[in-house]
């Protein structure tokens, strides 16, 4: 019985093992200790209108989330095992997006934040957050696809999607630290670009008044005029419309006002391409890399046009450098692209 008893729990702890393996992320059941710090929204506007949304517990009673969640509304809530809670104040950045809610009966776990400007390029996060009124929170896996210097933080573009209802939601490391907040996706089909908002502007907001106002007293940075969003959303409206000179004029104005920028660079190699001038796209893509050592993004388009022009060496450098910074990368990916 007691060897039957060890062989049990040796199998169990293989087949943990082999799972974590396979996923590379956690498994959703590994997530209950993060669930219990993440909250539902619930908002009432005139005439009836309802909304939903998320939020996390960055700590003891504040819950951070989208300030366009609950943006002029009548009243918001917060609902957890069922039951409902009503904030006492309200920490608001309008024009970031950001607000905290503050509560003085809400008896559940903060979760640990991490400083965006720790996170790396390609690095795997999941966004645990409540897509289309689910009453749970229900994870979506992914990478940090790009970081854009912002107001004193990082926006995060990443791979992990999130839906109506995840406004608010959260962005975790593998070790399960906040490191941003769902927020906004990138207008059109074509391109699905997912943006939080960087973990740095919790704690700022933090130190600010608090208000007893759901009155928005102004637009968030991600809603203004084309010609007022920072440039990383520029570039995306000229893409969907495949208007490539339009993408080369912004992102070579991006790089006169930020000419460190690998991803400026990547957009303008972009652009080069699409028109057709190969060899100014390649020399223009390892600038971008040659800025940023995991940017993947400008070594797939270089052995994208590699393989359009039968250039193997240049081909087999890039495919060799994607490896180093994602060993699990397919090659049948330029097969499926060509």
């Amino acid at each position: 019985m007691i060897l039957l008893k060890y062989l049990k729990m040796f199998f169990l702890a293989f087949a943990l093992l082999f799972a974590n393996t396979l996923y590379a992320y956690p498994p959703q059941a590994e997530l209950f200790g993060l669930n219990k710090s993440m909250v539902q929204l619930w908002v009432s506007y005139p005439n009836g209108v309802t909304g939903t949304g998320s939020g996390v517990l960055i700590k003891d009673n504040h819950v951070a989330t989208d300030c366009h969640v609950f943006a002029d509304a009548e009243g918001v809530n917060v609902v957890k095992y069922h039951d409902t809670f009503s904030p006492i104040a309200v920490y608001a950045d309008w024009e970031h997006d950001l607000c905290i809610l503050k509560f003085d009966n809400l008896n559940l776990p903060p979760v640990n934040i991490r400083a965006s400007e720790d996170i790396s390029y390609e690095e795997k996060v999941f966004s645990l957050t409540f897509p289309n009124d689910n009453p749970v929170p229900l994870p979506s896996y992914g990478k940090v696809k790009a970081l854009y210097p912002f107001d004193g933080g990082n926006i995060i573009r990443t791979s992990a999607s999130f839906t109506v209802g995840s406004s608010g939601g959260a962005l975790f490391d593998l070790d399960f630290n906040l490191i941003g907040i769902t927020t906004f996706k990138s207008p059109g089909k074509r391109y699905g670009y997912f943006y939080c908002l960087p973990s740095e502007w919790i704690v700022k907001l933090l130190e600010t008044k608090e208000s007893n106002s759901l009155k928005s007293t102004a637009p968030p940075f991600w809603s203004l005029p084309d010609d007022q969003k920072p440039y990383f959303m520029q570039v995306v409206i000229p893409m969907n419309e495949e208007n490539w000179s339009k993408l080369e004029r912004v992102a070579k104005t991006w790089i006169e006002d930020d000419p460190n920028n690998a991803d400026a660079y990547y957009y303008y190699g972009l652009a080069k391409h699409k028109q057709k001038y190969e060899n100014e796209a390649i020399t223009i893509f390892k600038k971008a890399f040659s800025l940023n050592g995991k940017h993947i993004d400008s070594l797939i388009e270089i052995a994208l046009i590699a393989k359009e022009t039968n250039n193997q060496v240049e081909f087999d450098w890039a495919y060799s450098e994607i490896l180093k910074i994602d060993e699990d990368f397919s090659e049948s990916f330029f097969k499926k692209k060509t």
